[in-house]
């Protein structure tokens, strides 16, 4: 996660911000989204989801709001799927 803060090299998300009140380290960018808990499954400890939307402007700040609110309800319902340790 700290990584994905940088420019976007790690999780191509145009100017990451950390969702504060997230349950889970969740950061949203103008074009995609990146949020990881711990999950501890046959796979690993922790469970990525990235989401990227090529098809908006990096630049474009109107999108903002709606990926948070995808990956608020989006993300927490993956995890639960998965049967986490």
């Amino acid at each position: 996660m700290y990584l994905a803060t940088g420019t976007g090299t790690v999780s191509n998300v145009t100017a990451p911000r950390y969702v504060r009140d997230a349950p889970d380290k969740t950061l949203v960018g103008t074009d995609g989204a990146l949020s990881q808990t711990r999950c501890k499954t046959k796979g690993g400890n922790y469970f990525t989801l990235t989401l990227q939307l090529p098809q908006v402007r990096p630049g474009d700040q109107s999108h903002r709001r709606d990926i948070e609110a995808f990956m608020r309800a989006y993300f927490p319902a993956t995890v639960r799927t998965l049967g986490c340790a």
